[in-house]
């Protein structure tokens, strides 16, 4: 990206707490991410059997194969998502989002941030879509600004909503991403199509939180 994509990147970001990035990966990367990210779904799924409130999302996929370790270090994201983090960002997880094809519930409106200091720089999200993204397959939406405000430590967060004029649905094509504050309220819908909707994200947290984030892990 040049310096000026860098701050137009950057100053929606600011703003609204997430940013669009049209045709972010080449033909190239588009193919690398799906060869390595669809057989490995495929495996995990069928090792869940299924199971779960969320039996198509799968988080830590660096755990499975390095290669995504390698794409949440050194990825030809990490230097936008260090850009946006002022330098701080640590990555956390690669994880792989499906809505087949008649799954009609979504998710419900939450922020990706952990811990009741948790802010806007707390952390961020860069979602890659890997099939054409709408309203009918399941697309993310986000409220506008929603960034600025304090959740006290909560996850879910009720009462959002999702007709507002500041909500906006993020539809996309294969390669596109949208990267967004760990602080955003965000959501999607169910897939009333007979389309795919499959994505990758990494996710990463400022060094702070994460720190915090693993100590409090270890106590449990």
């Amino acid at each position: 990206m040049t310096e000026r994509d860098l701050e137009r990147v950057a100053s929606d970001y600011n703003r609204d707490g997430f940013a669009i990035l049209p045709a972010y990966l080449n033909g190239s990367q588009l193919s690398a991410l799906r060869g390595r990210a669809v057989p490995l779904a495929r495996k995990l799924l069928e090792d869940n059997g299924g199971k779960g409130r969320f039996p198509n999302l799968f988080k830590s996929l660096q755990r499975y194969d390095e290669w995504f370790d390698e794409q949440l270090r050194e990825g030809c994201h990490v230097p936008l998502i260090n850009h946006l983090m002022d330098g701080d960002a640590v990555g956390v997880s690669a994880a792989w989002f499906d809505r087949p094809k008649g799954e009609m519930s979504g998710i419900e409106p939450h922020i990706d941030a952990v811990g009741e200091n948790a802010s806007a720089n707390s952390g961020a999200t860069i979602w890659f879509a890997l099939d054409p993204v709408d309203l009918g397959n399941g697309c993310v939406h986000y409220l506008k600004g929603s960034h600025k405000k304090n959740y006290h430590g909560e996850t879910w967060v009720a009462g959002v909503n999702k007709e507002a004029e500041d909500a906006f649905a993020a539809q996309l094509n294969p390669g596109d991403a949208v990267v967004h504050s760990a602080h955003t309220v965000h959501w999607s819908g169910g897939n009333f199509t007979g389309l795919p909707r499959q994505a990758i994200s990494y996710f990463y947290l400022s060094r702070s939180v994460y720190h915090s984030y693993q100590k409090k892990r270890k106590q449990k």
